[in-house]
């Protein structure tokens, strides 16, 4: 079903690609907006840890009816259409498109890839009339389309560089490109690791009129524990979900269940032990290093047998700067590789850094496996490589 599906999106809304602008998905809901912002409105944004924040969040609230929203896709179109029981049904998912394509059409619309399934996500909103929906930004956040909403409820687990094409090279630039989503009234709550950006973040909140609770003031944690970070904010928001405020003394003993997530510490048992970590820019690879050295996720610090690394297409310092950190890394024995997908890095420019950097390089890499067994594989990189290698386990 995915791919037949996926194949048609294309088809009618192009690749998936950013076209910053609120106009167009604003028009396409104007007549539903109104029903749609008297939900209690969460937005997750950051550069690193909005989709692990996210999902932690709704496995808090698993007792309260919500909708979320995530994106990219990895493996499955219905990745994107979550709820406190699960992912959409494919069924469920393929008719509302089909109507929500109608709908498009007859309004005379033209949404992008994005857009047109963020719509599909707002029609499913107002048949199901949750509690609470979860709004993970695509990008950005200003133009970004969940930003036709007033979030009642603000969250910013990191930021660093990424996208700087539409977002600025400066923190300063980003941090303002992410907080483009506070309202008057809103509530914003941070886990950043720079004084700096803390006080940009609370003197843009108070000049919107938006409260704001600093995390990382309240729990120290380093900055390579972000899975921990992202717990802890998770924990926080649905607390101010459930009780409408937040009783800092409910994190004082706070305990995270360190569940591991898919594509973020999760492990599949084959004919060898796969533990998969997606980490798409340097930075998040950078803190990942740091976190598996020590052992301290949701396992003892393993001993890998290979350590296997594709990556998404960068600005090229970016992929030097990453496949520098893997040549440094003590991890185990990194092979680095290229995938058939839109957005994989360029073969000739991975192949050419990675002997520049000392690191082993096969194209092919299904050839690795070969005669392979009982081995501890560590795969890293770009979520995009997570799903296509699980195409092959499957």
């Amino acid at each position: 079903m995915n791919v037949t599906l996926v194949d048609w999106l294309l088809q009618n809304y192009g690749t998936e690609k950013m076209v910053p602008g609120l106009d167009r998905i604003r028009e396409a809901l104007r007549d539903d907006l109104r029903t749609l912002n008297q939900i209690k409105i969460v937005t997750i944004a950051g550069t690193n840890g909005k989709g692990e924040t996210a999902l932690r969040l709704s496995q808090e609230l698993e007792n309260t009816p919500h909708l979320l929203w995530t994106s990219p896709h990895i493996e499955r179109l219905t990745e994107r259409f979550r709820n406190e029981k699960g992912e959409i049904g494919e069924k469920e998912l393929e008719e509302l498109i089909y109507k929500s394509h109608a709908e498009v059409q007859a309004k005379n619309i033209p949404l992008s890839f994005y857009e047109f399934l963020f719509y599909v996500f707002c029609r499913w909103a107002l048949e199901k009339k949750p509690k609470i929906l979860l709004l993970e930004v695509g990008l950005g956040g200003r133009l970004d389309a969940v930003n036709i909403f007033d979030a009642n409820l603000v969250l910013l687990p990191s930021i660093s560089r990424d996208h700087q094409e539409f977002l600025g090279k400066r923190y300063d630039q980003i941090l303002q490109e992410k907080l483009g989503i506070l309202r008057k009234n809103s509530t914003l709550v941070t886990y950043l690791d720079l004084n700096y950006l803390r006080e940009r973040a609370s003197l843009t909140a108070k000049s919107v009129g938006a409260a704001v609770l600093h995390l990382e003031e309240l729990k120290k944690f380093p900055a390579f524990e972000f899975s921990l970070r992202n717990q802890l904010l998770a924990h926080a928001a649905s607390l101010i979900c459930k009780d409408g405020n937040l009783n800092l003394s409910k994190l004082t003993n706070w305990v995270p269940r360190n569940v591991p997530l898919e594509h973020r510490g999760e492990q599949v048992q084959k004919e060898n032990r796969y533990t998969f970590f997606g980490s798409h820019n340097p930075d998040g690879l950078r803190k990942l290093i740091q976190l598996l050295e020590t052992g301290n996720y949701t396992f003892p610090r393993p001993n890998y047998d290979l350590v296997l690394l594709g990556l998404s297409a960068r600005e090229p310092r970016d992929l030097l700067s990453m496949l520098m950190m893997m040549a440094k890394a003590k991890l185990g024995k990194v092979i680095v590789t290229t995938f058939n997908h839109p957005k994989a890095a360029a073969p000739d420019l991975v192949q050419a850094y990675s002997r520049q950097e000392g690191l082993d390089f096969v194209q092919d890499w299904e050839q690795i496996f070969q005669g392979r067994s009982d081995q501890n594989i560590l795969v890293v990189g770009s979520y995009y490589f997570m799903g296509e290698f699980k195409k092959r386990l499957r």
